[in-house]
């Protein structure tokens, strides 16, 4: 097993409260006892473990290093770009270095952004939607809406389109999706994701117990209004889908099956899987490994890991994914939404009906698109 990309969570730590965070708000409170945010030594020793690696595996030429939180921003952005230049000078002639950040925008300044364009340093934006939709669940932590600072932060990123990856929202299944999707059309923004809240059989999704057809009715209309009306956005989820009907065996979180192709490391430098499943219990993703006793390499043969990629396996998905028809598709959902205190992760996602309705009805609409071209 060999890979190229690692998620550093320098923060552990966010300036904001939204109510459905996966880090802070599920079952996982392990963050309690990391460091705010991950110490200078932290960052020198991930180094010595990636020249380490890469010596071992000289085919690798690229490593993507992706900053996470919490918030990575509260860091600090001078912070930020000195640790990008530290990685880039420690790590020298072994590999070409390629960096990305997900923030939720409210601490973006023109300083940090024009350093990140001379890096080349790619920047992915959280927001939900209009300021009714995303003020909702993503406040400050006194209780303010954050909304008006975000979309400074996007305003921003927009003048530095070099440097701008898309958005990623969370799903509201209340607010009408034709409005969302015609909000960031208004904006100019390209590429967009939108995420399902983040669920299990222990914690089921808001509302669905009041409507079971909430999610999966929200989910229908959203695609028909992207596929008929809003295909200039390239809206990651849907392109996945319609990509997998045609046959393309690409991955994504959204769906299971596939193999880790990442290492996350907290700010304490311990070594997990990946963080979403933060969500199913308490240290569900860490590996009983860190920076300073152990190597990638050591990290990436640990059972945890072995047993991670076998829960992605066709040969592991439930008695009723293998049944189904678009078990090839689908594979059983995001891993984190199959688990249960019962079966652990040996059930189908807890957003299986919604998703077989999507995928069946998105094949649907693709298969009488495709006559009306004939």
């Amino acid at each position: 097993m060999e890979i190229n990309t690692f998620f550093l969570r320098i923060s552990a730590r966010c300036n904001l409260d939204c109510d459905y965070c996966y880090v802070f708000k599920h079952r996982d409170s392990a963050w309690k006892n990391y460091p705010p945010i991950m110490t200078d030594e932290s960052i020198m020793m991930f180094c010595g473990r990636l020249k380490e690696y890469l010596a071992e595996h000289d085919s690798i030429k690229d490593v993507n290093i992706v900053f996470h939180g919490g918030e990575p921003l509260v860091f600090g952005t001078k912070h930020l770009i000195n640790t990008i230049d530290t990685i880039n000078s420690e790590i020298g002639d072994h590999a070409c270095m390629h960096y990305s950040l997900q923030t939720n925008g409210t601490l973006l300044n023109d300083d940090f952004v024009n350093e990140c364009c001379k890096r080349g340093v790619g920047i992915s934006l959280s927001i939900d939607g209009m300021k009714s939709i995303h003020d909702k669940h993503r406040k400050y932590k006194e209780g303010s809406g954050s909304h008006d600072d975000v979309v400074k932060g996007l305003k921003l990123l927009q003048k530095n389109t070099s440097v701008f990856e898309g958005i990623i929202g969370v799903i509201d299944p209340y607010f009408d999706p034709d409005e969302i999707l015609s909000f960031f059309e208004e904006l100019g923004i390209e590429n967009i994701d939108l995420l399902l809240p983040d669920s299990t059989y222990l914690d089921e999704p808001f509302g669905r117990d009041k409507d079971e057809n909430l999610y999966k009715n929200w989910l229908i209309k959203a695609f028909d209004s992207w596929f008929y009306s809003h295909q200039s956005l390239h809206f990651r989820t849907f392109e996945f889908l319609l990509g997998g009907l045609f046959g393309d065996n690409a991955e994504l979180d959204a769906f299971g099956l596939g193999a880790l192709d990442y290492l996350t490391i907290e700010t304490d430098g311990s070594y997990h899987t990946s963080d979403i499943l933060k969500v199913a219990f308490e240290n569900a993703s860490y590996l009983g490994m860190d920076l300073s006793k152990n190597t990638i390499e050591e990290a990436l043969n640990s059972d945890k890991v072995k047993e991670y990629n076998h829960l992605l396996s066709i040969e592991s998905l439930p008695p009723k994914c293998k049944k189904c028809k678009y078990s090839n598709l689908c594979g059983g959902g995001s891993l984190p939404h199959r688990y249960s205190p019962e079966n652990l992760f040996d059930n189908p996602t807890v957003y299986c009906d919604e998703m077989f309705a999507l995928i069946e009805h998105a094949e649907n609409v693709l298969e009488k698109a495709v006559n009306d071209e004939a």
